[in-house]
């Protein structure tokens, strides 16, 4: 039995015309009409009723009408969920966890673009400290964090280590930079990213090394948040060297680099995609937009 068969059948039997059948299905009346004859030597027993008005659906033939019926619509059904499945395969969810010009977002487009054009990418803005929780969730299926993500089903990349910096007011009455202390910014009011987030872990534990403990008047996990509150004069703050001078170039606040504390960018996805054709180039996509300024790339994790 063919599906092309039961596909005669069912449009003779909703028809009743075995040529206005075979003229929606695009196929000819002698092969309509063959198989029919075929499908009726296979079951055993007449489906339609031949006359000069056209053609009958008999008794048996009605009684398994429905059952082709089904059969068909079972097919479509599951075309339906390959191209679904087709769909969400081709479709990455890419988690960015900072501006999208520092994590060179615009040429892993343009790579991705050309290296694997069936993939459709969906960028979508995540927090460092929920990375994990969002990969293992599927709210993304790979992305970029600061810090270090100790997980037995996560795959990490180390991209980079930047600078930290500490940021303040322009309108500050600071000494000049050269005479600028921690000290001096320990006892000013300090705009603190989330518990939560590697920028806090890392910076709390800095100070402490220091037998320091700065103020803390508010807790805010949005870089550019944290830009406007310090160009606003509530504080000082952290930030990774780049974004900081993005706001300084405008202006915003001015940047001191004493600190000596870093920060580390990762790219990462789940270790079961490890052996995925789509995601072992999208790794080595990565690989070569870092490695392109000279910047080696290091597995954190096997």
């Amino acid at each position: 039995m063919e599906l092309y068969q039961l596909k005669t059948f069912i449009e003779i039997a909703r028809t009743g015309n075995l040529t206005e059948a075979a003229a929606h299905l695009n196929t000819s009346q002698p092969a309509a009409s063959a198989h029919i004859k075929a499908l009726e030597k296979e079951v055993g027993f007449p489906l339609f009723y031949r006359t000069s008005k056209g053609m009958t659906i008999t008794e048996k033939g009605s009684k398994i009408l429905l059952e082709a019926q089904k059969i068909l619509t079972s097919l479509d059904n599951f075309y339906l969920k390959a191209s679904d499945l087709k769909a969400e395969s081709d479709t990455i969810r890419i988690g960015l966890n900072t501006n999208g010009q520092l994590l060179r977002i615009e040429k892993l487009i343009s790579f991705i673009s050309k290296c694997l054009p069936q993939v459709e990418l969906h960028f979508i803005d995540t927090k460092s400290e929920d990375f994990t929780q969002d990969l293992t969730s599927a709210k993304i299926s790979a992305g970029f964090y600061y810090g270090n993500v100790v997980h037995p089903s996560v795959y990490s990349i180390k991209l980079h280590s930047y600078k930290m910096v500490v940021v303040y007011p322009n309108s500050w009455d600071a000494p000049p930079k050269k005479r600028l202390s921690l000290e001096y910014f320990a006892e000013k009011p300090w705009i603190w990213t989330t518990q939560g987030c590697p920028f806090y872990k890392q910076s709390i534990d800095y100070f402490l090394k220091q037998d320091m403990v700065p103020q803390k008047i508010m807790y805010v996990d949005d870089e550019s948040l944290i830009g406007k509150l310090v160009q606003g004069e509530i504080g000082c703050s952290l930030l990774a060297e780049p974004i900081a001078m993005r706001f300084a170039n405008e202006n915003m606040l001015q940047i001191w680099e004493g600190i000596d504390l870093n920060i580390d960018l990762h790219f990462g996805y789940l270790k079961d995609k490890k052996s995925d054709a789509v995601f072992l180039e999208i790794g080595s996509i990565v690989d070569r937009i870092w490695n392109a300024d000279g910047i080696s790339i290091v597995n954190s994790s096997s």
